[in-house]
C-alpha cells in the first residue's frame, strides 16, 4: 500500500511505521517514513519498539567502537 512520507511529503510504496501519533481524544494514527527518510533520521520502525511502548518516536542508538 502507497503512503505520503511524513519528512519528505513523497508517496512511497514501502512505508515504514515509526510511530503513534496521539491526538487530543481521539484513536490517533500511525506515522510512516519512506526508508531513506526513515534511515537518515535514525529512527526505529515501530514494530521494532520494545512492547509495551506508548508508541512514541525512538531513536536508533549509536554503535561506539
Amino acid at each position: 500500500m502507497t503512503r505520503v512520507c511524513r519528512e519528505c511529503d513523497e508517496p512511497t510504496p514501502e512505508p515504514i511505521p515509526v510511530a503513534l501519533e496521539h491526538v487530543g481524544s481521539t484513536a490517533g494514527r500511525v506515522v510512516y517514513l519512506c526508508p531513506p527518510c526513515r534511515q537518515t533520521l535514525g529512527l526505529v520502525p515501530l514494530y521494532e519498539h520494545p512492547e509495551g511502548t506508548d508508541g512514541s518516536v525512538r531513536y536508533e542508538e549509536e554503535n561506539s567502537t
